[in-house]
């Protein structure tokens, strides 16, 4: 089982995939070993043309693949949070 230590900040570096007039740019992880980093870099630089880099790019996907909807149970009852009355001396600092 992996263990994550989340306590490290990621150091990263940016690959651009694209041209100097049009930058495309990704982020890889800097503590990558050399071979694992070139292999990525091939491969991303292969199949950069997949990639959606702006909204425009979107409009040839099907919608149900892109949109996220989330299943709601339409038999259990609805619940509402309890209303609270607030300090007076916030009161006055809101309005």
């Amino acid at each position: 089982m992996a263990k994550w230590n989340l306590s490290k900040e990621i150091q990263i570096q940016w690959l651009n995939l694209g041209t100097l007039d049009e930058p495309k740019m990704v982020k890889l992880n800097a503590n990558l070993d050399p071979s694992m980093a070139n292999v990525t870099k091939l491969l991303l630089k292969e199949y950069k043309d997949i990639f959606t880099w702006t909204y425009k790019d979107l409009r040839n996907i099907p919608l149900h693949l892109t949109q996220h909807q989330i299943e709601l149970d339409t038999n259990m009852p609805t619940s509402h949070q309890t209303w609270y009355w607030m300090n007076l001396n916030y009161v006055t600092v809101m309005k």
